[in-house]
């Protein structure tokens, strides 16, 4: 099967798999809210619709980028598509897009519209009465919101054909870290699942618990952006952005994760979660990936076009942008687009 019909698959997955979660989400808030149900349902919709925008959007763009970028010559176009470029996709001048840059729209789209408020409403309201349900019970709603990483893994992994590179390394180091993460609220969202008889939580920590939980599920969207632009030919985002980022998974997520664990070890006696460890070790990692922002091989500022590099590929960039260049006539199209 070739790549692009395997990015097909995976972008048809993505939509099943929002119908499925959107199918066992509405029906707890149908059983629970009957007449509040059918708006939730409606918001299902509205982002299935936006994610099959967003998929002929980027489409659509990467094939006018192509087209505008392959010889008209038939022959010179095969050609072209078989030299051999090494690590096509590292190469600075980056003449097989993927779709990536919209990808964060999808997913922002996702979660403020549909999954963010029917959590809030499923663990605000009845979570902890499931328990006693057979069918369709706590176990199940586990399970539907298992899909969130699942679909995060699927929508990067569909929007972009890297092969094996550097970029492709960076990509798994990425979402593999914020899948992890993902998994983390869910589970410390089963804190909610124990009856008041069990673990009378107060109502504050209870919000607490909630807030921080589907503050991590919009995380997500930052390192999107970030990989809209990391394209390992140079260009990052800038320290600011890369800090903000870093801090943003530290004390939105794993600091407070941490904090929150320790005290209902402490004061309610619970089992404590495997992932207090991963609290510990993620808050490490992104501390040093901070650190390291702001030594000397901070990435570079380009005062020209006002972007930003890495510093061992600063000085060419510098000699390429004060290049006076004249675009050809597919250049000058494509920028136009």
């Amino acid at each position: 099967m070739s790549c692009c019909n395997l990015e097909m698959v995976g972008k048809v997955c993505c939509i099943v798999l929002i119908l499925l979660q959107g199918a066992v989400l509405d029906y707890y808030l149908a059983v629970k809210h009957a007449s509040k149900s059918l708006g939730f349902i409606a918001t299902d919709i509205v982002v299935v619709i936006v994610w099959i925008a967003v998929v002929f959007v980027a489409k659509r763009r990467c094939h006018i980028h192509m087209k505008l970028r392959l010889p008209r010559c038939p022959r010179l176009r095969m050609r072209w598509k078989g030299r051999d470029r090494g690590d096509r996709i590292d190469a600075p001048d980056d003449e097989y897009p993927d779709e990536l840059p919209y990808a964060f729209i999808a997913w922002f789209a996702y979660t403020a519209i549909t999954l963010v408020p029917e959590i809030v409403v499923i663990f605000k309201n009845f979570a902890d009465e499931l328990e006693d349900v057979k069918i369709l019970g706590q176990n199940v709603l586990k399970v539907a919101l298992c899909i969130t990483p699942m679909l995060f893994l699927l929508l990067v992994n569909s929007h972009h054909n890297t092969k094996q590179s550097a970029r492709k390394w960076y990509i798994d180091k990425l979402t593999g870290g914020v899948t992890l993460d993902l998994m983390d609220s869910i589970d410390i969202l089963e804190i909610l699942f124990l009856k008041d008889a069990i673990v009378d939580l107060p109502v504050a920590l209870e919000n607490i618990i909630i807030a921080f939980a589907c503050i991590n599920f919009f995380l997500p969207t930052l390192a999107l952006l970030e990989l809209s632009v990391n394209k390992f030919d140079g260009q990052v985002r800038s320290v600011s952005f890369q800090i903000l980022y870093s801090l943003s998974y530290i004390g939105l997520v794993n600091v407070p994760f941490w904090i929150i664990r320790v005290y209902i070890w402490w004061v309610f006696s619970q089992d404590v979660s495997v992932f207090i460890a991963k609290n510990i070790i993620m808050t490490v990692i992104y501390s040093m990936d901070i650190y390291e922002s702001l030594t000397s091989e901070r990435p570079r500022k380009c005062e020209i076009c006002g972007n930003s590099f890495l510093k061992s590929c600063f000085e060419d960039h510098i000699n390429q942008c004060k290049k006076p260049e004249s675009l050809t006539g597919n250049d000058q199209e494509l920028q136009q687009v």
